[in-house]
């Protein structure tokens, strides 16, 4: 009896550690001149971030929920790019071209 008590509260354990470790959501990654500001809205789930680029001029953003994102550059000169769409699936990366 006290074996299977031992062998079902080590189940328990890693079943729990399993379940906290699998995330849903992705990243999002691209390019943009020095400078520019880079603009990720989803408007279905509400995330809103923006970052300054710096010098390479690559971004990426970790941990973006799942879900369709509009990505726009404010350019320093005030000026707006179209914004593009990216989709981020579970596990996955976009690249925003």
């Amino acid at each position: 009896m006290k074996r299977i008590i031992v062998a079902l509260a080590f189940g328990l354990v890693f079943t729990a550690t399993g379940a906290i470790a699998q995330h849903s959501s992705g990243n999002i990654i691209g390019e943009a001149v020095a400078g520019d500001t880079v603009v990720i809205h989803g408007p279905d789930n509400g995330f809103h971030r923006e970052m300054e680029i710096k010098e390479d001029g690559k971004y990426q953003v970790r941990r973006v929920p799942t879900g369709d994102y509009t990505v726009s550059v404010k350019h320093a000169d005030g000026t707006l790019s179209p914004p593009k769409m990216v989709s981020v699936r579970v596990g996955s990366t976009a690249r925003v071209q």
